[in-house]
């Protein structure tokens, strides 16, 4: 357990990765557990957040994490458009008790999966059709975090084997909104999906940026 993480308290904004039945806002779509998909990630412990919590005395405030969700409102079929996390940030995720010390934002899988449009990177004044773009959306996602949570250290973890474009991006929104970039690597899967080691590498990947290693 390490002093500097211990007693930190922490609200994820993601998809199905950080996603867990019975730990999610009611109405959000889990991916986890699923052994048919996933054959052994079955234990809440064993996702990444829980073990970043239990290991160094974390507290959690929110989860929210919604399966399938794109950062962009360009959305799939199945979800409306308050799947997206640009209509989550200003809701779900606006109400969190407190400040957290840490924020998780975790997400642009569905968008490349989907094959969202890219867009650029853009600070202000956006249109309807920005927030349609992977890249304006997270940005303007980045800028509700930031005036919503001040005191909040954002951490932007940007999943494997993303559009080199969208990464990029990404990358220098959080640069320009103070935010802490966690490009993860080397991410077992199944299914595009962590596996229990794949869980683990996420886990230790993040603390490392959190403890600067």
């Amino acid at each position: 357990m390490n002093k500097k993480l211990m007693g930190k308290t922490f609200a994820i904004l993601g998809d199905s990765y950080s996603t867990f039945r019975g730990w999610i806002p009611e109405g959000n779509e889990a991916y986890y557990p699923n052994p048919e998909k996933v054959a052994d990630v079955l234990k809440v412990e064993q996702t990444w957040w829980h073990q970043l919590m239990t290991k160094n005395g974390m507290v959690l405030l929110r989860n929210d994490a919604f399966c399938g969700a794109t950062v962009c409102t360009q959305v799939r079929e199945r979800h409306a458009k308050s799947a997206s996390y640009v209509e989550r940030v200003n809701n779900s995720f606006a109400n969190i008790p407190g400040q957290p010390d840490y924020i998780f934002l975790f997400g642009g899988t569905n968008d490349h999966w989907m094959e969202r449009v890219h867009g650029k990177v853009k600070f202000g004044r956006w249109n309807e059709e920005d927030l349609k773009q992977a890249i304006p959306a997270y940005c303007y996602v980045l800028n509700r975090l930031k005036k919503n949570y001040p005191k909040a250290q954002i951490i932007s973890i940007i999943n494997t084997e993303l559009h080199p474009e969208i990464t990029k991006g990404w990358v220098l929104a959080a640069e320009h909104y103070g935010a802490k970039t966690v490009a993860l690597a080397d991410i077992h899967k199944q299914n595009g999906h962590p596996t229990a080691l794949g869980m683990a590498q996420i886990a230790q990947q993040v603390e490392a940026a959190l403890l600067d290693k």
